[in-house]
């Protein structure tokens, strides 16, 4: 049985109280796709989204595709709590977050790899287990649109040649390190491999959780951690 929120850690995975460099979050979402079979390991799906605004300050232009995310609002601030700021760019249904989404506790995060103006950003590895077609409608629908899964090799083939105004930087970084590592094959294999490891988002939800809407809602009154964000640079 999983212990939420006990001494600021879930199962080993200490998110609460750890203190971490990050500036945020990138949310790589893989779709378990029950048809796909062993193509959810070889060719993971991962749900995109549209950047609505541009934001110098993080590298975003508008029409950019991505992955969901989110800035830190305090230095320091607990993985958990920024995870969950990033999947109001995903879904405003309370269901699907607490009962369709996992992460795999010895390899869903990476610290601090992904890089915007050299400043580092971590990286969350998700599973959505169900297609997403019912349950994708972000909340924060001023900042981006769903643009639906794509494959890593579906996203180069959009932006062979690595225009910014077409797929975001940090998008082409997670790329590169799954060419390189295998991150997100690793978080996949393990979720199929070790179904005792599986841990449901709804074990990070912050303390008086009520609603994605209502933690999004209270989230936007607090500026983002981006004052010491540098201009935009070609390794962002």
């Amino acid at each position: 049985m999983i212990r939420e929120r006990e001494s600021g850690s879930i199962n080993g995975v200490h998110l609460e109280q750890e203190r971490r460099k990050g500036f945020g979050v990138l949310l790589p979402i893989v779709e378990i796709d029950p048809s796909r079979n062993g193509e959810n390991i070889t060719q993971p799906k991962l749900f995109t989204i549209i950047e609505k605004k541009s934001k110098p300050e993080t590298g975003k232009i508008a029409g950019q595709i991505s992955f969901p995310g989110e800035t830190a609002k305090i230095h320091n601030e607990p993985m958990g709590d920024n995870i969950i700021g990033g999947i109001a760019e995903v879904t405003d249904n309370d269901y699907t977050i607490r009962n369709n989404i996992f992460f795999m506790r010895d390899s869903s995060f990476i610290k601090e790899r992904i890089f915007i103006n050299g400043n580092p950003f971590d990286m969350a590895i998700l599973i959505h287990v169900g297609p997403f077609d019912n349950a994708i409608k972000p909340v924060d629908v001023n900042e981006v649109s769903p643009n639906g899964p794509m494959t890593i090799q579906e996203i180069r083939r959009k932006d062979p040649t690595r225009d910014s105004r077409i797929v975001r930087r940090i998008v082409h970084q997670v790329a590169d390190l799954e060419d390189s590592e295998g991150l997100i094959r690793r978080v996949v294999s393990d979720f199929f491999n070790f179904p005792t490891l599986r841990i449901p988002l709804r074990a990070i939800l912050p303390d008086g959780f009520s609603s994605i809407r209502d933690f999004f809602q209270e989230r936007e009154r607090t500026v983002d951690v981006i004052g010491s964000l540098s201009k935009p640079s070609l390794s962002s």
